[in-house]
Formats: C-alpha cells, structure tokens, sequence
C-alpha cells in the first residue's frame, strides 16, 4: 500500500458519505471492522451499538483524531462537540466568542500519546478547530477559493434553492459553465491530483485507472448528475467546496446530528485502534460488518482481487462488506462464497453525496 501518502494527517473532515454504511449496519452487531480517516465516517457507527468496532489506519495521525472525535462526542454536550470541532463558531473566521476550545479540549480522557500529539499542534486547531485541518479539506478549500474569488463564480443562489426544482433552474440560470469547465480541465487534471494532492500515489492516472473518463470529465459530468439529483444544501461536500463553510445546518455530515451523537453517548461499544495494515488484521478476527473505504484502489491487484478470500474464515453468513474505489475499480474480485448486491450498489451510487465514488457490496452466502 502507499505509505507515503498515508503518513501523516489527510482527512480531518470526510471525504465519504457515511451514510451508506449506516443504514446497512445492522443494531447490535458482533464485531465491525473499519478503516479510521478522519473517523467523521466510522465513529457514527458506533449509535448502531455494535460490541466491538475496530478502527484501523496506517496514519497514526488519523487514529489521535478518531480517539479525539470519540471522547468529545462521549464527554461534551452536543453544542459544546460542534463547536470544539468546527462545526460552529469556527468557518466563518474571527473573534470566538462563547466556549473556549482548549478548555474543551482538556476535559477529554486522550491517551498520553494522542494528548501529546494534540497539544504539539494547538495553533492549528484552537481558533477554528479540527474538521479542516488535513491535507484533503486544504486543498479542496483552495479550490473553492479560486472558484469564488479569482474566478469570480457565486454559487449561492443555487445554493439557497428550497427545493430540487428550483435548484436545477437556478442550476441552468446562474452556473458560470465556461468559467467552470475551462477550470475543472486544470484543477482536476491527473496531473494536479497526483503531484498535490495524492502525492504521487493518485489511483486514477492514467496507467493505472478503470475508469475510461479523464478524472476532470468525470468530476464535471458527476458533479452536474447531482446538481440535478440531490438538494446540495443538505450536502456538506458541496458547501464546503463552493461556498467555503457549512452554511446550512442541514447539511451537516451524519457525525454532528443530535441523534447521532446522543446514540454514541449511551452506547458500550469497545473500541480498539489499530496501527498498520488492513491485509494483516482482517484475517485475526471475524466481522459482521466491514468498511474498506476506498483503500482498495491502493492495494496490488492481486491482493485487491482476493480480498474477500482473505477474511477469517469463520466469517458469518450476513456479513457484508462495503468498498469504495475512486477512478479505479477491481477488476477481477474473487466472490467465492459472497454475492455482490448490484442493487444496493446502485442505491448507494444514487444517494452518495461526494458524486466520486463506485460502490462494490458484497455479502457472504
């Protein structure tokens, strides 16, 4: 897999809708595997009420931020969490008034290692918090920047539509399409994934992708489908991306629902985190439930292909697994003894928020 990559802080919002994998989370799961990001898409598992929910990464980085989401969900109130994490009082820049971060900050039971780590960077999260601190929220904040600012594109009156309707005719009314396109072309080309963002390790360039669209022609043509699907309003990729905050509320990422977090509160879940290599651990243990995030883009073909052969064997009938891939998909997975659920693949197509991924569900026979 792509060390390099994944060796320091990346995802500190996310960059997954996770919504897809809770509502086919089952209550009262066995035992659930998923990889960490930020933790914004497998922390909210956790109100599923699972008994053990193992969480791996090979950033140390990411798994300080999924201990810190935890105990601030577990330990702060629901307004006190948002705005500890960025959600409120932060976006919007200036004076905070009101709670202090870092007094917040210090009543979570972190472990020495991930207090430590916190504390080395307090000035980048005391003043706005910890949701746009990584490598992927920066560079998508840029972008949006360009849009809005050099570009001189507004968005917003899309962006108020109340309903679908009036959406996709403000859509066809005020979007700056020469200027879009002519910039999409360059700030999604292979070439400025894979030097800024992925690091040399983009799953899409061009020896190494299934998709036979260029990655700039697949975001335009993505983005418009759900410019013409899904409200954007109550999508927080998207407002981040063209409006540079969260300016709706109901937009929020499933992680700062109120229902949610109250469900994490009173769950027992056990919670281990672990350090290393997804291909070594699945193995030691069998899970009801697994969340691959889009990590099989970055795997040797032949170990993304047999996947689901490397499992514990005494995985359940049920189990299912969810992956993601960007830009390159598996080709040839070996589903002995699984089925893929197309349909389910192409609701979770459908109701994704991010518009980039491909979806391949698998559940044991």
């Amino acid at each position: 897999m792509a060390k390099e990559y994944f060796s320091d802080l990346n995802y500190t919002l996310s960059n997954e809708d996770t919504r897809i994998e809770f509502e086919l989370l089952p209550e009262n799961a066995e035992r659930v595997f998923s990889i960490a990001g930020s933790g914004a898409r497998c922390l909210p598992l956790i109100a599923r009420n699972p008994k053990n929910l193992d969480v791996i990464d090979m950033s140390v980085s990411q798994l300080y931020l999924c201990e810190l989401r935890l105990q601030a969900m577990k330990t702060l109130t629901y307004e006190e969490y948002l705005f500890l994490l960025g959600y409120r009082g932060a976006l919007q820049g200036g004076h905070d008034e009101g709670d202090n971060r870092m007094e917040l900050y210090q009543r979570l039971k972190l472990s020495a290692e991930a207090t430590q780590y916190w504390n080395d960077r307090v000035d980048g999260w005391k003043g706005k918090g910890f949701i746009l601190l990584g490598r992927w929220e920066s560079h998508f904040q840029k972008l949006g920047y360009l849009f809005r600012d050099v570009l001189q594109c507004d968005f917003s009156k899309v962006f108020a539509a109340q309903s679908l309707t009036e959406q996709i005719e403000l859509y066809e009314k005020h979007w700056p399409k020469i200027r879009w396109n002519s910039f999409i072309r360059v700030a999604a080309s292979e070439f400025v994934f894979n030097k800024y963002l992925y690091k040399g390790h983009f799953s899409g360039r061009s020896e190494h992708k299934t998709e036979e669209r260029a990655p700039w022609q697949f975001i335009m043509e993505e983005f418009d489908r759900i410019f013409r699907t899904q409200l954007v309003r109550k999508n927080y990729f998207m407002q981040i991306l063209f409006l540079g905050r969260i300016a709706y509320e109901e937009g929020l990422p499933l992680e700062a629902h109120e229902h949610v977090v109250a469900a994490v509160k009173k769950s027992k879940t056990e919670v281990r985190y672990l350090h290393g290599n997804l291909l070594e651990e699945l193995p030691k243990h069998a899970y009801d439930f697994i969340s691959l995030s889009d990590t099989i883009s970055y795997l040797e073909q032949r170990d993304a292909n047999q996947i689901l052969q490397r499992l514990n064997p005494e995985s359940k009938t049920g189990t299912q697994m969810v992956i993601r891939s960007f830009m390159r998909a598996p080709t040839l997975i070996d589903i002995k003894g699984w089925t893929e659920l197309m349909d389910t693949n192409q609701w979770a197509q459908k109701i994704d928020g991010t518009g980039v991924y491909q979806f391949h569900i698998f559940k044991k026979n």
